[in-house]
């Protein structure tokens, strides 16, 4: 274990073009405390990365607080409405903004519409529509190599040896902390930029 402070590194966010995003306001003081905490690695790196999202981007205006600029976009995919709200309501939590999709084409329009700003891909193996997950994963990690791809599945038997080499595999039911960390990979270890 390593000290929070010490772990975090400067971060440069471009702003999206989506409205909703990022972490509930006011927190900024209960992560200052969390900084001075001993602290798994994992879990200082994530408290620090909130931590920025929250404190220095807020402006001050005629005494009233904006909101921050929104930041990175993570794509989230899931056909299951009641899971993709729970991924969405934890990923709203981070440093990207969140954009849903119940199926991988209306990913791909959302892929095809903001390859510069999306950091992550999210989905699950199973989705509605023609395309599965594994599918989506192998056309993004060849159309959008800087995009992080994170497959999950209940059950994926033999599909998720067709996942790209890049792709991070979690089973269901995934662990909140376990994403929050390929959250954390995303935005910390980009990667090259779209052709």
């Amino acid at each position: 274990m390593r000290r929070a402070d010490n772990v975090f590194q400067s971060l440069s966010y471009e702003p999206a073009t989506t409205t909703a995003h990022g972490v509930a306001h006011g927190l900024a003081d209960t992560y200052a405390e969390l900084v001075d905490v001993e602290l798994p690695d994992a879990l200082g790196s994530l408290v620090l990365l909130l931590k920025e999202r929250e404190a220095p981007v807020w402006k001050h205006l005629d005494g009233r607080r904006t909101p921050p600029l929104p930041t990175k976009l993570v794509v989230v995919v899931e056909d299951d409405p009641a899971v993709r709200e729970l991924a969405v309501a934890m990923l709203e939590e981070t440093v990207l903004d969140v954009v849903a999709c119940a199926s991988a084409e209306e990913a791909l329009a959302v892929l095809g519409k903001n390859a510069d700003s999306v950091a992550m891909l999210f989905t699950d193996v199973q989705l509605a529509g023609e395309m599965d997950g594994v599918q989506l994963a192998c056309l993004a990690s060849r159309n959008w190599p800087n995009v992080r791809l994170v497959v999950t599945s209940g059950g994926a038997g033999d599909r998720a040896a067709g996942l790209p080499g890049k792709a991070v595999y979690l089973d269901k039911p995934w662990r909140a902390l376990d994403v929050l960390v390929q959250v954390d990979q995303a935005v910390r270890l980009p990667g090259p930029p779209c052709p």
